[in-house]
């Protein structure tokens, strides 16, 4: 009894595996979202060629900040033990 039990959930997980890799063809198509293809999402973009990627230093710049790598002329860096308390309460408030 257990032992077919065993051999049945052995089995579903072989056809469900089977199923999101899209091996069973016309039989059971997968959906999209588990074939790793959604063209319609493609279809859904407004003005994709409007997107810039930035680095995070061109965007410090844009914004008129100091990049979080590189600490500011004259602050001190954060202790181990800091907080960081005292950092966000010179920050200016936007």
């Amino acid at each position: 009894m257990l032992r077919a039990l065993a051999l049945s959930l052995l089995g579903a997980n072989a056809l469900l595996w089977a199923w999101t890799q899209g091996w069973l063809g016309a039989l059971a198509p997968a959906p999209p979202a588990l074939q790793g293809r959604e063209p319609e999402r493609l279809q859904q973009q407004v003005r994709p060629e409007a997107l810039t990627v930035l680095r995070p230093r061109a965007v410090a710049a844009a914004l008129g900040e100091q990049p979080a790598s590189m600490p500011a002329a004259g602050a001190a860096p954060n202790k181990p033990g800091d907080s960081g308390a005292a950092a966000a309460t010179a920050a200016p408030q936007r």
